[in-house]
């Protein structure tokens, strides 16, 4: 039986309980008129839909029903017991989400996206899902594809507005003021050396500024995504830090206003997820995290000659090559000690178990001086892009690892 996490409300229900919702579909109606919309007022709470701005009307959906216990779990799809028409959409239990049918049938590996909206997650994300549907994947022979209407409309208007426009995705907005629905993805993989065929996890990307977590208002909905989070990433943007700012400030750069520092965000983080039992006997964080350090193409002039940092990976066999894993986190270990004395990592010491640093660039170089919202002319030419979830993939044991020597 699968248990399924909800991308929306991250409440966890077994697939074999879930509802259904009808269609209300003109054709296929088995003797009887089709089914009129209901007010669902669970789903109209949890979105903030049907208030004053909607009105009733606008929490109107297809009534839900719950089709009789049977051997083997659920069907892919139900019929409606009132006009007999085959549904596949399956619902939250408790938020009254619609979820994907794939979504219901397969493992899920949540991943959190946590950072100061300066740090470029929307940018990051969507060049992410590009290079791991691309080259980044080939050598894992790994395929992967938007589940369900949303996440296809959305991620295809990220890629035209980023690849076609050239135009950068608009911050993070807080949880106060936007809801922010996840990217459902399915990432297929090959069983392995001694199976054939494939295996298949759901992948739920859920952007998170990492101010929220220091925001009573959203702190509800954040402590949710956080506990069910299979892997962090945290995004630190290094034109948040002092000494990167400076010297970058002398070229001309213009620079972003400094936010959260991240050093906090790992103290507010680590609190939010010991609060849900995610900590072992000494109190550190299980939950396992990975810190980028994004816009590596802004510190090029601050990096020692041959730095593992400049270059993409190679991933040769298939496999993930943990010895420059390492050379790219003693790097940045190295880089964060000599600018912030080592106050990050050693906070990450203190609160984390298992964590990794990483530096990377979504574009490959800075925005146009005069368009800051634009991607370079070039387009995106991202530099390790893919290495923190890589990095966390492999820790769930979903990749293979080639260990250092």
């Amino acid at each position: 039986m699968t248990d399924v996490v909800c991308p929306y409300c991250f409440s966890r229900d077994s697939s074999s309980r879930l509802p259904y919702r009808c269609l209300m579909l003109t054709s296929g109606v088995r003797g009887a008129a089709p089914c009129a919309a209901e007010p669902d007022d669970v789903w109209a709470a949890f979105t903030g839909r049907g208030g004053s701005g909607g009105g009733r009307h606008a929490a109107l959906r297809g009534p839900l029903f719950t089709p009789p216990r049977r051997l083997g779990g659920a069907r892919t799809r139900e019929a409606c017991p009132n006009c007999g028409v085959q549904t596949p959409v399956r619902v939250c239990r408790t938020c009254h989400s619609d979820l994907p049918n794939e979504y219901c049938e397969q493992g899920s590996r949540i991943i959190a996206l946590v950072g100061p909206k300066t740090a470029g997650k929307s940018t990051a994300v969507t060049v992410l899902l590009h290079e791991l549907k691309g080259s980044t994947g080939r050598p894992f022979q790994a395929a992967l594809s938007a589940m369900g209407a949303a996440t296809q409309d959305r991620f295809r208007e990220l890629e035209e507005d980023l690849y076609d426009g050239l135009r950068l995705p608009a911050p993070t907005q807080s949880a106060a003021m936007s809801l922010n629905d996840p990217l459902l993805f399915r990432l297929s993989l090959p069983a392995g050396r001694l199976r054939s065929g494939s295996r298949h996890t759901s992948l739920v990307f859920f952007d998170a500024a990492g101010e929220n977590l220091v925001s009573s208002e959203a702190m509800d909905r954040y402590t949710a995504y956080l506990a069910a989070a299979d892997g962090v990433i945290l995004m630190v943007d290094p034109l948040q830090l002092r000494a990167v700012r400076e010297p970058l400030a002398q070229q001309g750069r213009r620079l972003p206003d400094i936010e959260a520092p991240p050093e906090q965000i790992v103290a507010d983080l680590a609190v939010q997820l010991r609060g849900h039992g995610r900590r072992n006997s000494q109190g550190r964080v299980t939950t396992p995290v990975a810190v980028a350090l994004t816009k590596s193409d802004e510190l090029r002039t601050l990096l020692p000659a041959g730095s593992p940092v400049g270059g993409n990976p190679q991933h040769l066999g298939g496999e993930l090559d943990e010895a420059d894993r390492i050379a790219v986190h003693e790097e940045v270990r190295a880089l964060l000690d000599e600018w912030d004395g080592g106050v990050l990592y050693r906070q990450l010491e203190r609160d984390f178990q298992t964590f990794s640093l990483f530096a990377l660039s979504a574009l490959g170089a800075p925005p146009p001086s005069d368009a800051p919202s634009d991607a370079p002319k070039q387009g995106p030419q991202p530099v390790r892009v893919a290495d923190p979830l890589l990095w966390l993939l492999g820790v769930r044991r979903l990749l293979p690892v080639r260990r250092a020597k």
